[in-house]
């Protein structure tokens, strides 16, 4: 699954250097734009940022859980283990997203966290957003609409992608990737990936893809799925 922190180590090998949230690239990308300058630059010691090639599971179910994550860059999927022990990915995250939320209510992660893609993550430790949360109202509102935006855009998966036919529910599922990822080229979703969001079969989703393909209208790499989604067949 990729490199993991080692139980003694403060950081990851892939861990890339302290933060200074005032000076953010992606200021849309952290919670912590509502909040004053004067606050933020007190976080500049504390918040981490990592760079996490594919396939690293950032985050595992069940480990304690004792930070947040936002992601800056890149895509990531949470998945768990269904009874039979077949992987389900319950949802994809895209740069403004969060992950690991649960530790504001709960002792340990819900769901596993990887990367579809090379990633540029935020870590968050819970502590420091624990204080936040005590003396800034507007980051609880803030987490609270973000947490609330990414169920909605579950629950609008389930209802408009993972349903109908499966040939459908392939080219509707590249339709969304394309919509996250604009203006980038969609990220790249195995076939396994697709079975398990899709509620399909691994070999049903290898089909559509190279039947897409065989008609020249999708292309992929490493890291992309490249095609235009209004060419795609409904």
């Amino acid at each position: 699954m990729g490199q993991r922190r080692d139980e003694n180590a403060c950081i990851w090998d892939f861990w890339a250097l302290r933060v200074d949230c005032r000076a953010c690239d992606a200021g849309a990308a952290t919670p912590f734009a509502v909040i004053g300058p004067q606050v933020l630059g007190s976080l500049q010691l504390r918040v981490e940022n990592f760079i996490p090639p594919q396939g690293v599971l950032v985050v595992r179910a069940g480990e304690p859980a004792d930070a947040l994550f936002t992601v800056r860059k890149g895509f990531l999927k949470l998945w768990t283990t269904d009874d039979e022990g077949h992987q389900r990915v319950l949802r994809l995250l895209k740069p403004g997203d969060m992950f690991g939320l649960e530790a504001l209510l709960e002792p340990r992660y819900r769901l596993n966290a990887e990367t579809l893609t090379p990633a540029g993550l935020c870590r968050i430790p819970l502590d420091v957003v624990s204080d936040l949360l005590k003396r800034e109202p507007l980051l609880c509102a803030e987490l609270e609409r973000r947490w609330m935006h990414q169920l909605q855009r579950t629950d609008e998966f389930i209802t408009n992608i993972a349903s109908g036919p499966s040939r459908g529910r392939v080219v509707k599922l590249l339709r969304c990737l394309a919509l996250i990822a604009h203006p980038e080229p969609a990220p790249y979703v195995s076939r396994m990936d697709m079975a398990s969001m899709l509620d399909i079969s691994r070999e049903t989703a290898a089909r559509v893809i190279a039947d897409l393909k065989r008609q020249g209208l999708l292309e992929e790499t490493r890291s992309h799925l490249l095609f235009d989604p209004q060419n795609l067949p409904d």
